[in-house]
């Protein structure tokens, strides 16, 4: 399994009146993992499209732990799932970095759209390759 970490200070603004992290934020740190791990394992955002695709979310799954406050730090490591359909799936933990206390868990599933923003029902060749190099094929 390839991985990768990001790390992101918790500010005033990321909060809801009850002064934890609002649930909506926990989809940017997701992003934040996610362009981690891509930049980290050339397979970033900007890749992807100049490959000739766009990588849409179209599910986005969140089980919440544990709470953030203003001060904390998220720590997003993210993986992806090996899968053998035309998808990209990824999976995270966030945990607080003060205490290593896991605060939610969570998957994204991209999928491949060309340019004419048409659904492919086979993975990129560019992408099967990135998954052969990477170990990472479904079986």
């Amino acid at each position: 399994m390839i991985e990768s970490t990001a790390e992101r200070a918790i500010t005033f603004g990321d909060l809801d009146p009850m002064g934890i992290v609002w649930h909506g934020n926990y989809i940017r740190f997701m992003e934040l993992g996610r362009e981690a791990f891509g930049r980290a394992h050339g397979l970033d955002s900007i890749r992807m499209y100049d490959q000739g695709y766009y990588t849409p979310i179209v599910r986005a799954t969140i089980d919440h732990k544990a709470m953030l406050s203003y001060g904390d730090t998220v720590v997003v490591r993210a993986w992806i799932k090996p899968s053998p359909a035309a998808k990209i799936i990824f999976q995270y933990e966030l945990t607080r970095k003060s205490d290593h206390v896991v605060v939610a868990t969570a998957e994204t599933v991209q999928v491949f759209l060309d340019r004419d923003r048409k659904l492919l029902l086979d993975a990129p060749d560019f992408y099967r390759a990135w998954q052969e190099e990477h170990q990472l094929v479904a079986r």
